[in-house]
Order: structure tokens, then C-alpha cells, then sequence
């Protein structure tokens, strides 16, 4: 009866084991070859991902500085030293110095540039960031027949190799080199320099290996005749493309794709390729096919190892299945025989099964964990920047995230470390940022939900959520947060920040615009100094525009003091005109911009006058940084006031030098006679008085230090303010008796003159009559 029973547990385990083994198998080969096609696609389409994501870092780059050339070619000390154009050796010693700044500036803010230069077509001369040259005496001219041939605006040239001279020691490198010519938009016959930068090929290999460490095989660059021109192996540098083994002939390759090809020792190659619609290079990539297709192998295996996982678990139910259901059987047997049958099958392949799935869930769990802070970072990033389409997709995420938000209302809070200049490292600014991000996390969670968010360059973003619409309160308990969150960070970390505080916004697309609010309002830190909190009310709700054009009208009134060396009044304009710009909220970069216009528009007035820039300009200092350096408005204003009136000093000192001249003192009665004759002008008094037009006009600027036109229109406009008191003329009447037949003319040189339209002045000095009274 034992040899029956074990018979059938036997022939029930061995059917069932091959049937298990037959299913298993048959699905397991089955999904092989229904997956192997999608795979190879796949393994293809990283490898051609991979490679573009090397040509968009590539390009990127050489993009940047190709952005930073226009920026910087734009500066007007460049066009000074392409045309040439040089007074004095004074101001040329200046422009270069101040050339010299901005290269530094330049190659500090793009490491990636490994030398450039400024070329005088006109004067056949170079000037680098260190040396000024003539072009038979430079060092690397080998770029200047592809600069002559250039038909287009810029080209990249392929690279080469020069022999820098830096501090008397000589330096062979390989560069490619971007050509821009000057000015920007120019025909050939039209051009007068250009701009030559020179990056580093290594530069290039290095952005290559960066991406190639993910793969094996190697990625290069080739130019569009089939040389090679970045490699991580400088020896294949200048070689065709042709002479790497697995390479294909550049005629067989099109513009983007791939092809495998046999060699010699019976192996194979796989060569990806694209080319770019920038600079017309190729990026190759060359991988052996044993390398390409191991994720294959891989798959195979782990595939074939499931298969046998699932063989030997079917086989270990079988087997328990087997010994419970013959335990009747067993029983039955045992009651004739009075002996026991062997116990139950082995449950071991079953237990290592499970704990396997056990730790394969941890893995799972940890991997997870770590990708948290990121998955956290994207969402938060994505409220900010208003990703609409995903709000209702994003919600769900919160819990997980550890994100939790009422959806009432929102205010948003920009955190920025000052003087981050002074921080020791990218990575004490890094410490700082994620320390102040804590601390910001928990001062909001003391008043509301809310959650923070570590930006760039020393910037943290803190979003606090309200349940309940609060409007004015919850923008109170936001600045609250602020000033404990700025006396914190001072009180325990020695370090000072600024805060930009935006407008509470309803549901979740409020994020977005308080977010913009804040970074606004974080904007004027610059008027409002270091370790402040700036809300978006205090600074907003001015149009700048006409902000500018009206302070820009007070700004000429400036002038008109220069020009008349009128101390007294001149103090009096410039605080009437700071104390706007501070009394309209003007943003910190267009009080600067004001402020260099102003001094540029005196310098030229003084300069009219026939004084030399060199008698009143320190070479030694650069008017731009200088007012850069300024930490605040009052520094601002107290540089220029010192500016100007040291200009109306040496004006006065050069004025007292002059002597009185009789035939302008008979011109000057002549004209204030004939202002009213519509065709006066420098020919007609040339006529007059019987002298050239170019004597009368270099006389008449010398002895009235501006120009014969200038003056004129000054005349004609203190005649028509006068005219304007009368409330009964009529402005087209005026505009007449001043010399003007066409009125519109007369209105916008008036307003030109005086920031005011005619109606305006008469109904202002209306007004200023009436409280008086």
C-alpha cells in the first residue's frame, strides 16, 4: 500500500512539474521575443539620446558665449577702439583700461572661454585682456583668412592649434574659435573688426566624458569634411574620422541615425551619429555591439532566472499541494498499516522566494526615499511657475511628499543671502540656504501650512497657505514671519538677508503671480539696503515708463544748470529730482541709468563749451563703477552732486579766462532783434555780417559756449514763456512771433525744453499765481 500511495504522489508531482515547466518556459520565451524588438529600439534610442543630450550641453555653451559676445560687443567702448576713434591718448588709455575690466568681467562669468580678442580692421591692431598689438607683431593670426572669407555675421572655426603667450611663458593648446564681426549686421565690404574667442577643445572632451562615464564606447566631434576635431584621446585630434576602427565613410552617414559595421576581427560596431543645424558639426558615437547589447544580455538573463524562480516555486507547490491532498489518502493507509509515510516536501525554495520579494521591496522603499527630495523640489517648482496643468494631477502628491497646503489663500516669501560674494564656497552658500530654508519651515508652521524651497544663488522660496480668505491679515502675519525669520538668521547664523514679500492670492494659481510679487519687491533691495523685509505694496503701482521720460525732462533741467554754472540752484534740483525717483518707488537700475545719462549729457555740455574732458576726468576712475559701487541712493546722489559741481567749477575757471569779443556782441543784438524771422539761421548771419559760416559757428560756441542753434531755440522759448503769461494768446500765435510757422513744432521742442506742453505751463503757472493768493 506505501508503493501505491507513492506512486500517485509521484506520477501527480512529475505531471504537474512538467506541466508548470512547459507553461513557464513557453511564456518566459514567448515575452523574449515579443520584447526584444522594443528593447533594441530602445538600447538605440538611449544611445541617440545620450548623444544629443552631449551636442544640447555642447551648443549650450558655445550659445552662452556666443550671447555674451553680442552683449559685450555692444559696449561703446568697442566700437571706439574698432573705428579708432581716439581724441587723445588720454581717453584711448581709458577706453582700454575700461576694456580690460569688462574682458576680466567676462571671463570670470564664463569660465568656459579660454581667451579672446578685440580686432581693428581700420587700424590693424588687436587687444586682448592683457596686451595691445599690431597685427604683423600677435601671436595667432591663423584665423584672420577665415575671418576675410566669412560670408555670414559669426562662424565657429574647427579646431586648432595656437601657442598662447601669457606672462612671458608660451602655451601650446588646441581651441575652436568663434569669429563675430563688427558691427553685428554688416556685409563684408561694411565690416570694421571683429571679436575672436577662443575656447579650449578640452572644454569640449570634458562636456563629452561627463555624459560618455554612463556608456562604453567613445563619443567625438567631427567637422562636415570628416575630421575630427574633440576627442578624450588628443591623438585622434586632426585624423579623419575614417581611421577609428568601426568607423564608417562620412559619405554613408546622413544627417542624423545609425549604422553597424563589421570589422576585420569578426566583431562589430554600431556608430551613431547627428548633425548640427548650429555649426554643422557631427557628434559621433561609436560603440562595439557586445558593449550596445548587453542590457539585452542582462534581460535574457534576468528573464531566464525568473523562469527558473518560477519553475522551482510551481515545483515547491506542487509538492504541497501533493503531500496535503494525499494526507487522507496517507490516513488511510496509516489506519491499515499502522506506519506512518514520510512527512511533508520541503517549503525552503518557497521561503527563500518570499524573503527575496521582502528585500527586493526595501530596495524598492530606499530608492524611493531618496528620490523624494526631487520629486518635492519639481512639484513645488512647477506651483511657482505656474504649471496649470498640473494642479489637479499634483494634488494627490502632497501626502506623500510631506506637503501639506490649505487652499484658501497664498502668500509667497523670497528669502536672498546678502553680500553672497563674501561667502567662503558654493557650498557654505549651499549650507546657508538649506539652514535658512529649515528655519524659514518652521516660523511658517507656527502661523499656517506652508512649505519651503531652496532656489539658486542663495535664494530660498517659503509659499504659506491660509484656510480662509484673510486678505490684509494674512499679508500681516507674512511680514511678522519675515522680520522673526531676518532677526533669526542675524541673531545665530552672523549672516544678514533681504525678503521680498508678495500681495495673498485666492487658489492655487495665486502661487504663481505672488511668487512674481516677490521677486519684484526683492528687486529693491538695492534702495532699501541689506537685512530688510520689502513688500511688493510699499514699492508697486507706478507706470516706470513715464516715470523715466518725466524724470528724464528733470534731468535736462540739470543740464541747462551745468551749462549755466548755476550752483545755487543746482543742489535744490538734484534733491527734488532724488526725491522723486524714491517717492515713485523708480527701480535701484533705473536711478543708475539716470544718473550716468546726467553725467554723460554734462560732460558733452562742458565739452561744447570747449573744455577738455581730460582737465576734468580722473583716468584713474571709471565713472560706471563707480556708481555701481554706490550701496545706496544717498551715496548715488552724493557722488554726483560732487561730479557736477566740480564741473561747473572748471567751467567757471575757464570762462574767467575769456575775454569779451565786440563782433559777438553785435551778433547777440542782431539776434535778439530778428528772433522771430522763421529763416534765421548760421548762413543767413554768416551773410550778414560777412564771415564764413565755419568761423562764425566755431566764434559763437567758443564766446557762448554752445552751439548757434541751441542758443537760438533758448531764446526763442524764454520770448514764448513770457508770451505764455498773457492768458487771452493764442499758442499758435506765439509759436508765430517766436519764429515757428508750424505750431506742432513749436509745442514739441517747447515741451523738450521745459518737461511741460505750452497749455501746461500757463495752466501751472496759473495755479501757482492763484496760491499765492
Amino acid at each position: 500500500m506505501r508503493f501505491l500511495q507513492g506512486n500517485l504522489s509521484g506520477r501527480f508531482k512529475m505531471i504537474y512539474g512538467l506541466f508548470f515547466l512547459l507553461i513557464i518556459s513557453s511564456t518566459v520565451w514567448l515575452s523574449y521575443l515579443s520584447s526584444k524588438g522594443s528593447l533594441e529600439h530602445q538600447v538605440r534610442s538611449t544611445n541617440i539620446a545620450l548623444l544629443n543630450l552631449i551636442q544640447q550641453k555642447i551648443e549650450m555653451m558655445l550659445r552662452e558665449i556666443d550671447t555674451n559676445t553680442i552683449n559685450f560687443i555692444q559696449e561703446p567702448e568697442v566700437a571706439f577702439f574698432l573705428h579708432g576713434q581716439y581724441a587723445t591718448d588720454e581717453l584711448r588709455f581709458n577706453h582700454f583700461r575700461v576694456l580690460n575690466d569688462r574682458f576680466r568681467s567676462l571671463m570670470f562669468a564664463n569660465s568656459n572661454v579660454s581667451s579672446f580678442y578685440l580686432y581693428s580692421l581700420e587700424k590693424k591692431s588687436l587687444l586682448t585682456d592683457t596686451t595691445f598689438s599690431e597685427q604683423s607683431d600677435f601671436y595667432d593670426m591663423s584665423w584672420l583668412d577665415s575671418f576675410n572669407r566669412m560670408k555670414s555675421y559669426q562662424q565657429w572655426l574647427d579646431t586648432r592649434k595656437i601657442t598662447e603667450i601669457s606672462s612671458g611663458f608660451q602655451n601650446d593648446k588646441n581651441v575652436v574659435t568663434l569669429i563675430r564681426s563688427y558691427p553685428l549686421i554688416s556685409n563684408p565690404q561694411f565690416r570694421k573688426g571683429a571679436i575672436v574667442v577662443n575656447v579650449a577643445e578640452t572644454t569640449i572632451s570634458n562636456l563629452i566624458q561627463d555624459v560618455d562615464t554612463q556608456r562604453a564606447g567613445q563619443t567625438l566631434v567631427v567637422n562636415p569634411q570628416g575630421m575630427i576635431i574633440s576627442s578624450q584621446n588628443k591623438k585622434q585630434l586632426f585624423q579623419p574620422l575614417s581611421s577609428i576602427e568601426g568607423a564608417p565613410e562620412l559619405e554613408q552617414m546622413g544627417s542624423s541615425g545609425y549604422l553597424t559595421k563589421p570589422t576585420l576581427n569578426g566583431g562589430s560596431y554600431t556608430t551613431f551619429y547627428l548633425t548640427s543645424a548650429y555649426n554643422g558639426w557631427k557628434y559621433v558615437s561609436i560603440v562595439p555591439d557586445p558593449e550596445m547589447n548587453r542590457p539585452l544580455q542582462l534581460i535574457r538573463n534576468f528573464l531566464l532566472a525568473i523562469a527558473v524562480g518560477m519553475f522551482i516555486l510551481a515545483i515547491v507547490i506542487v509538492f504541497a499541494v501533493s503531500n496535503y491532498t494525499f494526507r487522507p489518502l496517507e490516513l488511510f493507509f496509516r489506519s491499515f498499516t499502522e506506519k506512518k509515510i514520510a512527512g511533508a516536501g520541503d517549503l525552503t525554495y518557497m521561503e527563500q522566494f518570499f524573503k527575496q520579494i521582502l528585500s527586493d521591496n526595501e530596495s524598492l522603499q530606499k530608492q524611493m526615499n531618496e528620490s523624494l527630495p526631487a520629486l518635492k523640489w519639481r512639484l513645488i517648482m512647477s506651483l511657482l511657475m505656474g504649471d496649470k496643468a498640473n494642479y489637479n494631477r499634483m494634488r494627490p502628491y502632497f501626502g506623500t511628499l510631506g506637503i501639506t497646503l490649505h487652499a484658501g489663500q497664498f502668500v509667497v516669501l523670497v528669502i536672498e543671502l546678502d553680500r553672497i560674494q563674501e561667502i567662503a564656497s558654493p557650498r557654505d552658500v549651499y549650507l546657508f540656504t538649506y539652514a535658512v530654508s529649515n528655519v524659514a519651515e518652521e516660523l511658517v508652521a507656527g502661523v499656517c501650512k506652508g512649505v519651503s524651497l531652496e532656489l539658486t544663488d542663495g535664494r530660498v522660496a517659503v509659499i504659506m497657505s491660509f484656510e480662509e480668505e484673510g486678505g490684509q491679515g494674512h499679508q500681516l502675519q507674512a511680514l511678522q514671519v519675515a522680520d522673526l525669520l531676518k532677526d533669526y538668521v542675524k541673531g545665530h547664523f552672523k549672516q544678514t538677508v533681504t525678503i521680498g514679500v508678495g500681495r495673498p492670492h485666492k487658489q492655487w494659481e495665486g502661487i504663481q503671480h505672488s511668487y512674481r510679487e516677490a521677486l519684484t519687491a526683492l528687486k529693491y533691495k538695492l534702495i532699501m539696503g541689506d537685512n530688510t523685509v520689502v513688500s511688493i505694496d510699499d514699492v508697486a503701482g507706478n507706470d516706470h515708463n513715464d516715470n523715466f521720460y518725466r524724470l528724464s525732462g528733470m534731468a535736462d533741467s540739470v543740464v541747462g544748470l551745468i551749462r549755466d554754472t548755476d550752483k545755487g540752484k543746482l543742489e535744490a534740483r538734484l534733491n527734488h529730482i532724488f526725491g522723486e525717483m524714491i517717492g515713485s518707488n523708480v527701480p535701484p537700475e533705473m536711478i543708475k541709468q539716470m544718473c550716468i545719462q546726467l553725467i554723460m549729457k554734462s560732460i558733452k555740455v562742458i565739452s561744447d563749451k570747449g573744455l577738455e574732458v581730460k582737465e576734468f576726468l580722473d583716468p584713474r576712475e571709471n565713472i560706471y563703477h563707480r556708481i555701481e559701487s554706490c550701496a545706496n541712493v544717498d551715496e548715488i546722489k552724493s557722488y554726483l552732486s560732487t561730479f557736477l559741481h566740480h564741473l561747473i567749477a572748471r567751467t567757471e575757471q575757464n570762462r574767467a579766462a575769456r575775454g569779451s569779443n565786440e563782433t559777438i556782441q553785435q551778433i547777440m543784438d542782431y539776434l535778439e532783434q530778428h528772433y522771430m524771422d522763421s529763416d534765421l539761421s548760421l548762413n543767413l548771419l554768416a551773410s550778414q555780417f560777412r564771415l564764413s559760416v565755419p568761423y562764425l559757428s566755431k566764434l559763437f560756441k567758443e564766446t557762448m559756449e554752445q552751439n548757434f542753434m541751441d542758443w537760438l531755440i533758448e531764446l526763442r522759448m524764454e520770448k514764448s514763456k513770457a508770451l505764455l503769461l498773457n492768458p487771452s494768446s493764442k499758442i499758435q500765435a506765439i509759436a508765430e512771433s517766436v519764429g515757428y510757422n508750424n505750431t506742432q513744432s513749436f509745442i514739441r521742442i517747447f515741451k523738450k525744453y521745459t518737461g511741460q506742453t505750452p497749455g501746461e505751463f500757463r495752466e501751472n503757472h496759473k495755479k501757482g499765481e492763484e496760491d499765492k493768493k
